[in-house]
């Protein structure tokens, strides 16, 4: 009998079901993916329109970005933030939308349109609009060091499962391998890193298989590696705020950005070093790590736009400037971070001039564009 009443109720639902689809058919739509990582003021994320139950002409997508305003109301940046990057299904379906760095904590409303047929052979014209919200988050520097040798993949796994979209913390992830350098020019990007002062400093202070840093602060060695822990120890590592970085693009080729400006708050461009790395995105490695300090934008020291948190540096560069003839700094196989590491002059009780109190102010970093992540 139970049984019976089960297969009634089953019934009844599917029969309900059926009855409303038939009175509200579904129309011809779009939908939209969009990145969750670099949803921050300056950065690029990737967005790909989807059809249902129609098809786009030859015209392909008709694409609008605006920012929300701080008085209310919505301003059209299309031309100067979202780029084409590609036809995947239908012309132009996919974009990089390069987040606005003012204001800082904000909207952006990214609007698809597209004229075809549907399904029954009438022309239709369907727009679909979807809003994102951007803001600056918490960076933490997490740092997994290869001796020759040796492999330690599993934090990469960590990083791949890693949601930016619910997190207030993000990490700046990058692996050095001992002795792996892709252009073959100076010193390779473990041994560069070893000379930065932070933790680790030498050889001698990572764990034979491999060791995660964390800020520069805390460790995990491989042999002791579990997710569970590498999430506790990113969740717990400590971060400055008497800092901020902004990252935004300055130069496009097409749609790929190929020159930025960086502007870090509190530094001494004389004595505090803003190293940049490139990395993979196969494995995180990376493949270069260069000294960024020469760039600096003469006369460039400002108050940043809203905030009333000290002075900024600003410092510019085009991938020409670091990279071989060729080479990509940002596109859909390479991402950069920025790693800003302070040098503090001892105080009086310090009678040798030498000594010098070296720690990590910060970092940031630009994500590959990649619609599901």
């Amino acid at each position: 009998m139970k049984r019976f009443r089960t297969l009634l109720v089953i019934s009844f639902i599917a029969a309900i079901g059926l009855l409303v689809s038939s009175c509200w058919p579904m129309l011809p739509s779009i939908s939209l993916t969009i990145q969750g990582s670099n949803r921050e003021p300056g950065k690029p994320i990737m967005v790909e329109a989807m059809n249902f139950r129609f098809a786009p002409n030859a015209a392909g997508y008709i694409w609008k970005l605006e920012k929300e305003l701080g008085g209310g109301g919505w301003q059209d940046i299309t031309a100067q933030n979202l780029k084409i990057m590609k036809s995947t299904r239908f012309k132009d379906d996919t974009v990089v939308v390069y987040i606005p760095t003012v204001p800082e904590t904000g909207r952006v409303k990214i609007t698809a349109r597209a004229t075809g047929q549907d399904d029954d052979g009438a022309l239709v014209t369907v727009e679909y609009s979807q809003t994102v919200t951007y803001n600056p988050k918490t960076s933490v520097l997490v740092e997994v060091f290869e001796k020759a040798g040796t492999t330690f993949g599993q934090p990469s796994s960590w990083f791949g499962a890693f949601s930016f979209s619910w997190s207030n913390r993000v990490p700046n992830f990058v692996r050095y391998k001992e002795g792996f350098l892709e252009s073959a020019v100076g010193l390779d990007p473990y041994a560069q890193r070893l000379l930065f002062g932070i933790d680790p400093t030498s050889a001698g202070a990572i764990y034979n298989a491999g060791e995660v840093f964390f800020q520069a602060w805390t460790k995990l060695p491989s042999n002791t590696y579990t997710s569970a822990q590498m999430s506790t120890m990113f969740n717990n590592a400590p971060t400055t705020g008497d800092w901020a970085i902004r990252i935004e693009p300055t130069t496009f080729s097409g749609w790929r950005a190929t020159g930025w400006k960086v502007k870090v708050q509190n530094i001494d461009r004389f004595t505090d070093d803003l190293w940049l790395f490139r990395a993979r995105k196969s494995d995180n490695r990376a493949t270069h790590l260069v000294k960024i300090n020469s760039y600096y934008v003469p006369g460039a020291v400002e108050e940043f736009v809203e905030e009333d948190i000290g002075t900024f540096v600003s410092f510019a560069f085009s991938e020409g400037n670091l990279l071989p003839p060729g080479s990509r700094l940002w596109d859909e196989n390479y991402y950069f971070g920025v790693i800003v590491v302070q040098k503090t002059a001892p105080s009086s009780q310090y009678n040798e001039e030498d000594v010098i109190f070296t720690t990590l102010k910060g970092s940031a970093m630009v994500l590959f564009p990649n619609k599901s992540w």
